[in-house]
């Protein structure tokens, strides 16, 4: 008789527990995508990384008008659109999440909170009844505003402790990243 790939999950949560390993078995039945935006890779590094140790699904989003190539334009475009409140147009098509059950969020940090890109993302997909894990790299400024801009634009999410790195320290963050993961129980 075969197995689909859904009893055969079912069959192997029961299964694990039976012997009280019951926090792994749920995360490790659940279904996940990692969802970032990134300006200069960093991010994306980050995000193929959490995809490939959780198993999860990733998703880029891309914007239908991108920002300057050149950086410091970037960032002065940044700064006005978070001031303004401004919204970017997002590209990528968005699958149906209702299948997810959590969602790794990575995104630089931008003037005092998440970029525009991802709080545009936030705000259309305020992500009820999903479990949020966040990832956020910036320049050099802690990332507290970050955290509040994902509390505000899903209020009925259960968001998980966050993962930061600067600019500098992303590259050489494997085995911190792999760390957190776990400490969440998330792999």
């Amino acid at each position: 008789m075969a197995m689909n790939r859904r009893t055969l999950l079912q069959t192997a949560a029961a299964a694990v527990l039976s012997c009280g390993l019951g926090r792994t078995a749920i995360a490790a039945g659940s279904k996940s995508i990692v969802i970032y935006f990134s300006c200069t890779g960093t991010v994306e590094g980050l995000a193929k990384k959490v995809a490939k140790l959780t198993g999860a699904d990733i998703l880029k989003l891309e914007l239908v008008k991108p920002y300057a190539a050149n950086y410091s334009d970037m960032t002065y475009i940044a700064r006005e659109e978070r001031s303004s409140g401004a919204r970017r147009e997002i590209a990528t098509k968005i699958p149906d999440l209702s299948g997810y059950d959590t969602i790794y969020v990575g995104t630089p940090y931008w003037w005092g909170g998440v970029s525009i890109p991802m709080r545009t993302f936030l705000t259309d997909h305020p992500m009820e009844g999903k479990t949020v894990v966040p990832f956020v790299v910036s320049g050099s400024s802690s990332p507290e505003g970050a955290w509040e801009d994902i509390h505000r634009c899903c209020p009925k999410a259960k968001i998980l402790e966050g993962f930061h790195k600067t600019q500098s320290e992303a590259a050489g963050a494997d085995a911190d990243l792999e760390n957190w993961l776990k400490r969440l129980k998330l792999i």
